[in-house]
């Protein structure tokens, strides 16, 4: 085995005898030169470039250069030599490279990638890449914003140029976003009314204060009980509500409530939203999906109230009631307190029919309640009817007046108990649906014509409600709408 040293390259046998000239022959089974280095490693300790030395010449020392023949270095720096020509000369016949770029100690350009997955280096491009030292990004993924960092990048999806992380299409939620929403969104109970949903939308000393539906907790004497994200469980109070817009305030007794932040922005068409609510009364969940329309108007059968709403495709299910509508900021830009279920006219399938409150239709309502006990700016008449008109055995549509409110428009108008109103700027008025989606046209200050049909003392005398209407007296009349409160008794 070859060594450093020139006396341990002596291969001396062990009589003391020169050597004769022949390598000595290594044992059968083992081979030649080996050692603890890989054998044809010609850099390697013991290999056949080393094993040459080992005999021939004087002594066992190694044999003489021959003039006409070249050393060892001047051959292996001739292979180099034509090495390196002959992977000049097929790099030079590729397209799209440069032989500058060959001897480059370093390749400081990155490399680009298109969805195709063609890799370029320095010079001219492969087909299909980008510009050099940029990056692409693969169909539907949406590239960030340089020296930025998102919380939403989907596992498994790369980043691009470092700080600079690529988002998908579609959305995920930051778990910690998420995870404010659900603190600030609690569970409601009413006892021996039913389950429901709400939102902490402020603090206020030692309490906290929640947003829900007029529909779930009403103006009612049922013991409330809210449980909180955290799993606690507190009785709660009912504030203040109004049951046009469908929005109830209830408090708390809690000093460190976390509020969810309201969102001073509107929303547009497909804007992601997540839905937080008790939906079957089976505790807390959320739902996503997007804004399907930004103003639906929707009429309820239960009240006969039209409502402009935002409608949305995340799944709602009862128990969703006043519960929130949030951003991908965690902002609340809704209260739900709707949905489309069953089929339509023609049979077909409802589904992903979810509505909610926009906020500043909520907190308009809550403002106003909070500073005078009722909403402003709403067209009212001031009356309370009835649906019908009853005569002897028999009964027909008709909307009777049954009590005037104090200081209202119709008051002002002259509208008396028992008049029944037949109808506003010549369009017949034969139901609650009718008169209410009627009244959401108008504003305080407008006015509008309404026939009305007093009763007379013959038209009392009559068993059916026909001959009943036949006998009052036709009055045309002009209503303003003024603001009052419709509280007052």
């Amino acid at each position: 085995m070859w060594s450093f040293d020139d006396e341990e390259n002596k291969n001396i046998p062990e009589n003391g005898e020169e050597p004769t000239g022949e390598p000595e022959k290594e044992p059968q089974g083992e081979p030649a030169g080996h050692d603890d280095f890989e054998e044809r490693d010609p850099f390697s300790r013991g290999g056949d470039f080393y094993k040459s030395y080992s005999g021939g010449g004087e002594g066992g020392k190694p044999p003489k250069k021959s003039p006409r023949k070249s050393g060892v270095i001047p051959a292996v720096l001739l292979c180099a030599v034509i090495l390196i020509l002959t992977v000049a000369t097929v790099y030079m016949m590729r397209d799209n490279f440069s032989l500058s770029g060959l001897f480059n100690s370093k390749n400081t350009t990155e490399s680009t990638k298109d969805s195709g997955g063609i890799t370029g280096t320095s010079g001219t491009l492969a087909p299909g890449a980008t510009t050099s030292g940029t990056k692409a990004t693969a169909p539907g993924i949406t590239t960030g914003t340089t020296g930025t960092t998102s919380a939403q990048t989907a596992p498994g999806i790369s980043s691009g140029t470092v700080g600079t992380p690529v988002l998908p299409s579609y959305v995920y939620w930051d778990a910690a976003t998420v995870e404010k929403c659900l603190n600030a969104s609690v569970l409601i109970k009413v006892e021996n009314v039913g389950s429901g949903s709400g939102v902490i939308y402020e603090q206020h000393e030692q309490f906290g204060y929640i947003l829900t539906n007029y529909h779930v907790v009403s103006n009612n004497s049922n013991p409330i009980t809210v449980t909180l994200f955290s799993g606690e469980e507190l009785p709660a109070t009912y504030i203040y509500g109004d049951e046009s817009n469908d929005i109830a305030v209830i408090k708390i007794e809690k000093s460190d409530c976390v509020c969810a932040e309201i969102s001073a922005s509107p929303v547009s068409y497909m804007m992601p939203v997540m839905v937080i609510g008790n939906a079957l009364g089976k505790g807390f969940n959320t739902t996503q999906g997007v804004v399907s329309a930004p103003a639906s108007e929707v009429t309820f059968s239960s009240t006969y109230e039209t409502m402009t709403l935002i409608q949305v495709d995340a799944a709602v299910n009862s128990g969703n009631s006043g519960g929130g509508l949030f951003n991908t900021a965690g902002q609340l830009v809704g209260i739900v307190n709707a949905k489309l279920s069953g089929t339509s006219s023609s049979g077909a399938l409802i589904e992903s029919m979810g509505y909610a409150i926009p906020m500043p239709t909520v907190m308009k309502c809550v403002n106003d309640l909070r500073d005078f006990g009722y909403v402003k700016g709403v067209a009212r008449l001031g009356v309370s009817v009835q649906n019908y008109l009853k005569t002897g055995n028999y009964s027909a549509n008709a909307i009777v007046v049954t009590a005037i409110t104090p200081g209202g428009s119709a008051e002002a108008a002259g509208i008396r108990e028992k008049d029944i109103i037949h109808s506003i700027n010549g369009e017949a008025i034969t139901s609650f649906e009718t008169l209410k989606k009627m009244l959401t046209a108008y504003s305080v200050g407008d006015e509008i014509d309404v026939v009305i049909l007093r009763p007379t003392a013959s038209a009392e005398k009559q068993s059916h409600p026909y001959y009943y209407m036949r006998e009052c007296e036709e009055l045309k009349i002009k209503l303003r709408f003024t603001d009052f409160d419709p509280n007052v008794q």
